[in-house]
């Protein structure tokens, strides 16, 4: 984790060095140290999959997606150095197109994004050993929940079909059931 923390140090310093050019130099370094706040909260994060020797065995992370190693697809994953390289260059367009408080808030969403999408990655990877963000687990849950709920499929028209002769049979007998109860 400290050699990670060593690497963003300079795109901080060039963060708070862009920032300062809208902000007074005290709020730029406030703030660069609220981007770097979060973006070790990623590290953190990415961390802890990459801790795991069976992450290790079924991917292949290079700061930005766990590539699988014997199937195609990816699972974007940003690290901190991503992160403030990808920032550094949006800098000066979210500050020119918006209103100060905007910006910085801007700023800090977006972060706070990669900051919950590695979160969301590392708790299913400890739970469901998935970096999915929505593990298969769920899904089938969630599919079968509906399915309860939505009931039975309606019938085909041939499923119609071949049992409306069973419905007219059934019919029929309550009909001539009540008759017999009506007379008795």
């Amino acid at each position: 984790m400290r050699e990670r923390a060593g690497l963003v140090f300079p795109e901080v310093n060039y963060i708070q060095n862009r920032l300062s050019k809208f902000l007074p130099w005290a709020n730029a370094r406030e703030l660069a140290k609220q981007v770097y706040d979060l973006v070790i909260d990623v590290d953190k994060d990415i961390d802890r999959i990459l801790r795991d020797p069976l992450a290790e065995k079924l991917y292949e992370y290079d700061g930005q997606f766990f590539t699988p190693r014997d199937s195609s697809g990816f699972h974007t994953a940003f690290d901190g150095r991503h992160i403030l390289r990808s920032l550094g260059n949006s800098v000066d367009t979210v500050f020119k197109a918006l209103p100060r408080q905007s910006a910085i808030k801007a700023l800090l969403d977006d972060i706070d994004t990669y900051r919950w999408l590695a979160r969301r990655r590392r708790m299913n990877w400890e739970e469901f050993r998935t970096l999915g963000l929505i593990p298969e687990e769920i899904i089938r849950q969630i599919v079968a929940a509906h399915k309860r709920e939505s009931g039975p499929a309606p019938l085909s028209d041939e499923e119609q079909t071949f049992f409306k002769s069973f419905e007219e049979q059934l019919e029929q007998s309550r009909k001539d059931s009540f008759i017999v109860s009506d007379q008795t």
